[in-house]
């Protein structure tokens, strides 16, 4: 396991270098992106996550490597400005690995994309200013075992 977890991890390494930003977008690179609330994305969050804030350019993509160990994951803020899309990929040699996507402005939690019956890709379109909470986890019967699950989710802006 320990092989084809640094095999995976270093794959992820040479995407992350060929990973940039691309194509042409409506929305220009000046657009300002909204403030996160990191007092309203922690209330979504378990105390088994930690928050990350990510950032990369309005309009681009970035790659983050992580692992799902048990319960434990990071949880990623992403600012949307509206008008723009939302795109999150999942890759990761396990089968269990997800991810939910929540809007940290629904004190709900209720997810806006849910990975476990929606797949490995979300293209979310925003109509306002957003903060969304990407949150990568692994069904309950595999967490109470401490299985981990390494994963690479591709993150972009249009």
């Amino acid at each position: 396991m320990r092989f084809s977890r640094a095999l995976f991890f270093a794959s992820m390494a040479v995407g992350l270098l060929a990973c940039g930003g691309g194509g042409t977008s409506s929305i220009a690179n000046s657009t300002a992106l909204p403030a996160v609330d990191t007092l309203a994305v922690q209330q979504l969050l378990s105390p088994d996550e930690r928050l990350e804030v990510l950032s990369f350019p309005t309009v681009g993509r970035m790659r983050q490597i992580g692992e799902i160990a048990g319960y434990a994951s990071p949880a990623y803020a992403v600012p949307v400005a509206s008008g723009q899309t939302l795109v999150v990929a999942l890759d990761s040699p396990s089968n269990s690995a997800y991810f939910n996507i929540h809007d940290a402005a629904d004190a709900t939690g209720a997810a806006v994309f849910r990975g476990e019956v929606e797949g490995r890709e979300a293209r979310i379109k925003t109509e306002s200013d957003a903060t969304y909470v990407i949150r990568p986890f692994q069904p309950r019967a595999m967490a109470r075992r401490d299985e981990v699950a390494p994963y690479a989710l591709t993150i972009e802006r249009q």
